[in-house]
């Protein structure tokens, strides 16, 4: 891609994830990163789950581990270091895009691999990190997710609520309660955001993505995973940044860890 391209592309994206929340980016790996990528994952997570073994594991992040957490029935999330992968940020293909919203001292926050089983449910509508404060700010927080597989809709892909990152500010709208936003409540959904409002309901999307593209979104905007249908095993990586100085506090939480005696 010459300059001029990816200048109208990075353009394209910024302006997708200020007024949509998102941004789908085809191909944003070339296919040795993703291959990689993908190796990695599944050698990890298959020690980590043979650690896990038969140990006690509950749904969210207080009921899990420091290593694993299950966010769904069927849907595993494990963290993997920059070190695990072997990458540097700042020369990973989305990571322009990244300073552009976050600043030229953005910070990588978390990295791992979601995995999710066949049959696996689709999840409960949730953000990711709440809104600070009662107007709407930049985003403080920014995740890349990379498919490492062809993914048809078949097994689930990513579905966002377009321009929902606007309305999720539990600060402005008293209806709305932080912790319901973030924890998987069974009665979030798009149309509480607008619930009494004159406003419509977001937009549902989501979309197939080939092995390699990459799904850029603002941790306040309300998202779940779909349902895998199929007999495959849906592997995502996924790259969380924030702005200097913001703090996540919502991702991992356990203190416990699977190799704890």
């Amino acid at each position: 891609m010459d300059l001029t391209n990816q200048q109208q592309q990075n353009k394209q994206v910024l302006s997708q994830l200020e007024s949509d929340g998102f941004s789908l980016v085809h191909r944003l790996c070339e296919p040795a990163l993703t291959e990689h990528l993908l190796k990695v994952s599944r050698e990890i997570e298959a020690d980590i789950k043979k650690s896990l073994g038969t140990k006690k594991i509950g749904i969210g992040s207080r009921a899990g581990y420091r290593e694993i957490v299950q966010r769904s029935p069927g849907r595993w999330d494990i963290p993997i270091t920059s070190d695990q992968f072997a990458i540097d940020h700042q020369q990973m293909p989305w990571w322009t895009f990244i300073t552009d919203i976050l600043g030229q001292d953005a910070e990588h926050a978390f990295s791992g691999v979601v995995s999710s089983e066949p049959v696996s449910p689709e999840q409960h509508w949730h953000i990711d990190s709440p809104h600070e404060a009662t107007e709407h700010l930049p985003a403080h927080a920014i995740n890349v997710l990379i498919a490492l597989t062809d993914l048809p809709l078949v097994m689930g892909p990513t579905e966002l609520a377009r321009g929902s990152h606007l309305l999720t500010n539990h600060l402005a709208n008293s209806t709305l309660v932080s912790d319901q936003l973030v924890y998987q409540h069974a009665g979030t959904s798009p149309v509480l955001l607008v619930n009494g409002a004159c406003e419509a309901e977001p937009e549902y999307c989501s979309s197939a993505m080939s092995a390699g593209s990459g799904l850029i979104f603002d941790d306040r905007i309300l998202h779940r995973g779909m349902a895998n249908l199929s007999a495959n095993t849906r592997h995502v990586a996924y790259f969380s940044y924030r702005r200097k100085g913001y703090l996540p506090y919502t991702h991992f939480e356990s203190p416990r860890s699977i190799f704890d005696s």
